[in-house]
C-alpha cells in the first residue's frame, strides 16, 4: 500500500465527483445515509453510554457505507444491510479492529472535551451539547472561546488521523494504531488537495444554505421541513460519496478484502 500524491485541484475534483457518484445510484445511497443517521439516533439514546456509543461505532458504520457506495461505483446496486458489513461475526479481525478504533476515537474526544472543561468549567461543553441549564457560570465569554479553539486544535488531528482509517483497517487488513498513523500521513502527503476539498466543501454548504434560506421564505412555514430534510440528507450523501475518490486517488494499490 503506497500513498500517492495528487494535484492539488483534485480536491475540487472529489467534491464534483460526490455528487456524480451519488447521481448515479442515488436512491440505495441515499437509503443507507437514512440507515445511517437512525443507527446513530438509536445508538445516542441510552443514558450515558449514549454519548459514546456512536462514536465507538462511527468507524464501523462509516466503512460500511463507504462498502455501499464501492458497490453501486462497481455496478453493484447495495443491500441495506452493507451498512453493517465491519459488524458482522464474519468480519473477525476487521470489526475487531474497526471497534478499536471507534475506542480510541471516543477516549481522544472525551480527552479533548475534558481539556476545554478545564479552561471554562464546562460552559463551552454544555453549549456544544444543548445542555445548558440556566444557572450563573461566571465565565468570561473569551475562556469559552479559548475552549473551542483548544477543542479544535485537539480534534483535528484525531479526524485526519481517522479519515482513511475504517478504510485501512477493512480492506488492507492493517492493525489499528497503523490504521490512524497511516492515515494521517496520507492526507498530510495530499494537503495542499485535501485544502482545496474543504473548502470546496464549505462553499457548496454556503450555497446550499443560502438557497435554502430562498426556498423556506416562498414555502408555508408548516413545509419548511419538506426542504430543510431532503437537502440535508441530499448533502450528507454527496459528502460520502465525496470520500471515497480520496481513497482512490490517493492510495495505491486499492487491495480489496473479497470477502467484504
Amino acid at each position: 500500500m503506497q500513498v500517492r500524491r495528487v494535484p492539488a485541484l483534485a480536491g475540487w475534483r472529489w467534491v464534483t465527483e460526490g455528487f456524480a457518484i451519488l447521481a448515479a445510484s442515488p436512491m440505495p445511497l441515499i437509503a443507507s445515509g437514512i440507515l445511517l443517521l437512525f443507527t446513530l439516533l438509536v445508538l445516542s439514546a441510552p443514558p450515558v453510554i449514549g454519548a459514546f456509543l456512536p462514536l465507538v461505532l462511527s468507524p464501523a458504520l462509516s466503512f460500511g457505507y463507504l462498502q455501499a457506495i464501492r458497490r453501486a461505483q462497481e455496478g453493484k446496486p447495495p443491500a441495506p444491510w452493507t451498512l453493517f458489513s465491519g459488524l458482522r461475526p464474519q468480519a473477525g479481525a476487521t470489526m475487531r479492529s474497526l471497534l478499536i478504533i471507534g475506542v480510541i476515537n471516543a477516549a481522544a474526544t472525551a480527552f479533548a472535551l475534558m481539556a476545554t472543561a478545564a479552561i471554562d468549567d464546562g460552559q463551552w461543553l454544555r453549549m456544544l451539547t444543548s445542555a445548558q441549564e440556566q444557572k450563573s457560570v461566571d465565565v468570561a465569554p473569551t475562556h469559552t472561546v479559548y475552549a473551542a479553539l483548544i477543542f479544535m486544535a485537539l480534534y483535528a488531528p484525531l479526524q485526519v488521523a481517522l479519515w482513511y482509517a475504517p478504510l485501512f483497517a477493512g480492506l488492507h487488513r492493517t492493525p489499528p494504531v497503523k490504521a490512524l498513523v497511516f492515515s494521517a500521513v496520507a492526507v498530510w502527503r495530499n494537503k495542499a488537495a485535501f485544502a482545496i476539498y474543504f473548502a470546496g466543501w464549505f462553499a457548496v454548504a454556503v450555497g446550499l444554505s443560502v438557497l435554502i434560506q430562498i426556498l423556506v421564505a416562498l414555502v408555508p412555514s408548516g413545509f419548511s421541513a419538506l426542504v430543510l430534510a431532503p437537502a440535508f440528507l441530499l448533502l450528507m450523501a454527496a459528502l460520502y460519496c465525496s470520500f471515497w475518490p480520496t481513497y482512490r486517488d490517493t492510495i495505491d494499490p486499492i487491495a480489496v478484502d473479497p470477502s467484504l
